[in-house]
């Protein structure tokens, strides 16, 4: 990405003497009063702050939500976006708000911050950085890093997936050792505590590489009880409210539903792939995140549920981080702390919606009430699809879809193939050399073949 050093900041101009008047117009031409030359990166840090809300919670998450099968176009372009015909000009938007407004801005307080000694404010910002890049880096594979968002370097090269997500780590990694609370959060809302948030993204970015070992560790330091980073959206006015509220009911209202979406019919205690059995009760949450009660199409809840206006929402949470946890543990061949860490997420849901209790093994398997071939195989569903119904409307499930080759089982809504990743925008193959062309909606990226 070429475009770099805008800083997004309010100030105040200097009101210029009288005796300006004199001065010679050559000169007065030279400087423009009303133009910002700079800005308190204590004050830009929101700004970058917002633009990772935006990433997560707005246009790409859209997108993201309908190829995983969250969400289903119903109207509009969006008709054509489920049934997965698309052109690089669709990504434009998503890409421009990672790293101009994102990216960038992250770069520049971390400059900043370093020559001011002001860590905690680094490490922030360098938070920031790394769940912009992971997220850049899941739905599009390669993308510049290294020389991304640099004035001198016209034509960033693409860097591998795979060395973005090491330098995400490496972020994160540094991160933990400079910060901690919730300084400098203002976008934010939650008893959230930064070096907790630094290590489940360090388990998101080893989850992805396959480094299960890794992931659990950086999980076991990640985000608590009660600790969930929420993008804050409090305040009932225009320009706070839910990012999703604002496109389904505001500004774009019927352009996508949920009819026909998987996720329906997992959480529908009347489907037969009802994830609802003796021990779980997904009506309180069917209806959190639902309109079904009469509502054609079937829409998301923007009125009184996950998605209403004053809504906030989950960036960063404890139940993904104990999901990473038991997938990982069950990936090491230990079932009961897999089991243990599932139930924790159950526990959590029973004190939001009501309707779980706690499963033991024998619940699993051939004879169990969760069905599979073996108990390992019948807990490893559970845990995906725990975390694909969890996780709505966020960016991770269709990772997690490509990551474990769509263990689950969602069906495309055309096709035999989901897609396999964002395409490279127009706007960056016309302004970079390096770019690459030719790609296909269902490229398959490095890291999740």
């Amino acid at each position: 990405m070429k475009k770099i050093s805008i800083i997004f900041s309010v100030g105040v101009a200097a009101m210029m003497g009288l005796s300006s008047c004199k001065k010679d117009m050559t000169e007065i031409n030279k400087t423009n009063p009303n133009q910002f030359s700079d800005s308190d990166p204590k004050l830009m840090i929101t700004g970058a702050e917002l633009a990772n809300v935006i990433v997560n919670e707005g246009e790409a998450a859209r997108l993201a939500g309908i190829f995983a099968g969250h969400f289903n176009g119903y109207d509009r372009q969006f008709i054509s976006y489920a049934q997965y015909n698309m052109t690089s000009g669709d990504f434009n938007t998503p890409w421009g708000n990672l790293y101009t407004e994102g990216i960038a801005q992250c770069r520049l307080i971390e400059a900043k911050a370093a020559k001011a000694n002001n860590q905690s404010l680094l490490g922030v910002a360098m938070i920031n950085e790394a769940q912009l890049l992971l997220a850049a880096s899941g739905l599009w594979g390669d993308i510049p890093d290294k020389e991304a968002c640099n004035d001198a370097i016209s034509n960033p090269k693409f860097d591998k997936m795979s060395d973005v997500t090491k330098h995400c780590i490496a972020l994160l990694d540094s991160a933990a050792n400079l910060t901690s609370g919730t300084d400098y959060s203002a976008a934010f809302a939650g008893s959230f505590d930064w070096v907790e948030v630094a290590n489940t993204l360090k388990a998101r970015a080893y989850l992805r590489m396959g480094n299960y070992a890794s992931a659990l560790a950086a999980a076991k330091n990640g985000v608590s009880a009660g600790a969930d980073m929420y993008a804050n959206h409090s305040t009932e006015s225009p320009g706070a409210w839910n990012l999703y509220y604002d496109f389904l009911d505001w500004n774009r209202s019927g352009y996508i539903s949920c009819d026909g979406a998987p996720i329906v019919a997992m959480l529908d205690t009347a489907s037969k792939t009802s994830k609802n059995n003796a021990k779980t009760d997904e009506t309180a949450r069917f209806d959190y995140y639902f309109l079904a009660d009469n509502y054609t199409p079937l829409d998301p809840n923007m009125n009184t549920g996950i998605f209403a206006a004053t809504s906030n929402f989950a960036m960063v949470s404890y139940v993904e981080n104990e999901l990473i946890m038991a997938e990982c543990y069950l990936r090491g061949g230990d079932n009961a702390n897999a089991l243990f860490h599932l139930n924790n997420v159950r526990a959590d849901h029973e004190k939001n919606y009501g309707g779980y209790k706690a499963y033991v093994l024998s619940d699993f398997g051939p004879t169990g009430m969760v069905k599979g071939a073996s108990v390992t195989l019948a807990l490893g569903r559970e845990i995906l699809v725990e975390k694909y119904v969890s996780l709505f409307g966020q960016l991770e499930p269709f990772c997690d879809l490509r990551r474990t080759k769509n263990a689950i089982g969602i069906a495309p809504y055309t096709g035999t193939q989901l897609p396999g990743c964002f395409m490279v925008p127009q706007d960056e193959i016309n302004a970079n050399s390096n770019a690459p062309k030719g790609g296909s909606l269902f490229d398959v990226l490095e890291l999740f073949k």
